[in-house]
């Protein structure tokens, strides 16, 4: 089996709630993965973990700590979801993604075993990573939740340490109508014994945080304010990196000056893009996953604190995505290009323009990100800043 063999079968292995959403009767629990992780002999079992979970922010407090981690001389095994541009990116080793060899050896060495269990392909996933981060004898690895915390296959996990980033309305048909409900599910992730660090202090989802740990023994700590740099963009990342510095600073306090340096070098050290990232100049073109409201309020505050002209908005949606929580955010003097992807889970461009213009926001149509980007330059002016985002898929689609 060749490695476009090996991934194709993985990508049609349902349920795959990347390409289907939560359609094709989609289910979350741990018996799936754990039975996998059992007939694969529970590989990474002994590595040190971090698991995070949260509505936004894992990725990059994931890469963060990574990079912290890396700055003290250990090996550090990530895996995050979804991917941009290359399926190998949901399996990392500093800058190293899993091979294609070893993504093709290992689905031709467990495929018929694998058809008979119906893992997903998050499940499936998340196993080669553990494997792979096994064979490569890592020091840490660092597991990033999908969507929920309590049922995600990463759950059957044992970590030394946990951290919930910040909780959002995202996937409400699985984890919860309100925000208090959904920090219940992400508190699924606290295990007896082992520190959990919450990034945000918020009175409606507190509550649900404390209830949790003192039910099951897990000790919790509130993440503090930290002084210290990143070269991540985007003025979010504050948070994050509150976030990953209480974790290294519960495992290694005698170290700080060492792993924070590391917060200094992230993009370096692990690769990480697609935050606030820069792609263009004159006009500045940034790129950003963010997908949903709470991560719109944090991206429209940049784009106006770092325009020096017009803001031009290219974005796209998933068709589960609260687009109109989303549209109802933005300027009325802005510049729009609504776009449709190349993943089925994709809204049409034009559907997301009719949404934009019943909120007084003028804009165009596109089939692709691509031409968007192409007529966005055409009109902004050199003091610019343009926009593109709304949903993974469509950073994805960039040709860069």
């Amino acid at each position: 089996m060749t490695y476009t063999e090996a991934v194709n079968w993985l990508y049609a292995a349902v349920p795959n709630f990347q390409r289907d959403g939560g359609g094709k009767n989609y289910k979350i629990g741990l018996e799936g993965p754990e039975a996998l992780w059992n007939y694969l002999d529970r590989p990474s079992d002994a590595i040190p973990t971090i698991h995070i979970a949260g509505t936004n922010g894992k990725g990059s407090s994931a890469h963060l700590i990574s990079a912290g981690l890396q700055s003290m001389g250990c090996q550090v095994g990530v895996f995050s979801s979804p991917h941009l541009f290359n399926f190998r990116e949901r399996a990392k080793i500093g800058t190293k993604m899993v091979p294609e060899s070893f993504v093709a050896q290992w689905v031709s060495q467990h495929r018929s075993e694998i058809e008979q269990k119906g893992n997903s392909f998050f499940e499936l996933t998340l196993m080669l990573a553990m494997s792979w981060f096994e064979e490569q004898k890592v020091d840490w690895i660092v597991l990033e939740t999908g969507m929920g915390g309590r049922l995600d296959a990463t759950n059957i996990c044992t970590p030394e340490i946990c951290l919930i980033t910040n909780i959002g309305l995202d996937h409400k048909e699985w984890l919860g109508n309100t925000r208090a409900e959904i920090a219940r599910e992400k508190a699924g992730i606290m295990k007896l014994g082992i520190p959990v660090v919450i990034v945000e202090d918020d009175p409606e989802t507190s509550p649900a945080f404390i209830s949790a740990a003192n039910s099951i023994g897990a000790p919790l700590f509130w993440a503090g304010l930290f002084n210290g740099i990143t070269d991540l963009a985007g003025g979010y990342q504050s948070l994050n990196i509150q976030g990953a510095a209480a974790v290294l600073n519960l495992l290694h306090p005698e170290f700080q000056a060492v792993w924070s340096e590391g917060f200094k070098h992230v993009n370096e050290l692990t690769g990480f893009f697609g935050r606030w990232s820069t792609i263009g100049h004159s006009p500045r073109v940034v790129c950003d996953t963010g997908h949903n409201y709470h991560a719109f309020v944090h991206l429209v505050e940049q784009a106006e604190r770092e325009s020096r002209g017009r803001i031009h908005w290219i974005l796209g949606a998933a068709i589960d995505k609260d687009s109109k929580a989303i549209l109802s955010l933005l300027p009325k003097t802005s510049s729009y290009y609504f776009t449709s992807c190349s993943s089925p889970r994709g809204k049409e461009g034009e559907e997301l323009a009719k949404e934009a213009n019943i909120l007084g926001l003028t804009s165009s149509s596109f089939t692709d990100v691509n031409s968007a980007l192409k007529a966005a330059k055409k009109e902004a002016a050199a003091e610019d800043l343009i926009f593109v985002g709304g949903s993974t898929f469509v950073i994805a689609d960039l040709e860069l």
